[in-house]
């Protein structure tokens, strides 16, 4: 067999022999490596302990506790009738509103009712999870959660029977379907805050 022959036969089986060893350089592409994305990752949210600070709702009697963390505003109606104690987490764009309205046997029953269509309204078409409860200091309580993506995702209306309707919501400007698992922690913390204020507050 002329030499020139015998060269290209030996230069084809050792290029046959490389491609069939498996070895490849690190970082190249064989074609057969299907790209696998990477999952995303939300930062840590670091949520506040539970410290709390006794707030007086205006000129009530109401002593109403709210979580060291956040920002107090203390206003009133422009009727004077009502008075709102505003717990602000900045870092969290959420805020929750109390509204305290004194109310007497006579008028308690339709105070609540407005509360409640209020509540209904802010759920729209989402479910929301109804905890009831008393607390020491004399209130009947409702709380309700929702996981949907609402703004207000915590609500709740609490009465004495004969003196205060306490209500309101917690408000996340960020709430939506897209940051509602991201959110879930933020949501869990004002419930957690809502739920102390509820079970402590007294006159």
């Amino acid at each position: 067999m002329p030499l020139i022959i015998r060269l290209i036969l030996l230069t084809l089986i050792a290029g046959a022999a490389a491609g069939c060893s498996g070895n490849h350089e690190p970082g190249k592409d064989t074609g057969n490596v299907t790209p696998v994305p990477r999952r995303q990752a939300y930062p840590r949210i670091e949520i506040p302990d539970s410290v709390y600070t006794d707030i007086t709702a205006g000129t009530t009697t109401m002593h109403i506790a709210v979580n060291e963390a956040a920002i107090v505003t203390l206003r009133t109606s422009d009727d004077g009738n009502s008075q709102f104690v505003d717990a602000a987490y900045p870092k969290f764009n959420s805020t929750i509103f109390f509204t305290v309205t004194p109310v007497d046997r006579t008028t308690v029953a339709d105070v609540i009712a407005n509360r409640m269509e209020r509540v209904r309204l802010n759920l729209g078409a989402s479910d929301a999870e109804l905890l009831e409860f008393d607390s020491p200091g004399g209130f009947e309580n409702k709380l309700l959660v929702s996981r949907g993506d609402i703004s207000t995702p915590v609500q709740f209306v609490a009465t004495d029977g004969n003196a205060f309707v306490v209500s309101g919501a917690a408000f996340v400007r960020d709430a939506s379907a897209a940051t509602a698992d991201s959110i879930a922690p933020v949501v869990n913390m004002l419930r957690r805050d809502i739920l102390h204020a509820l079970k402590t507050m007294h006159r």
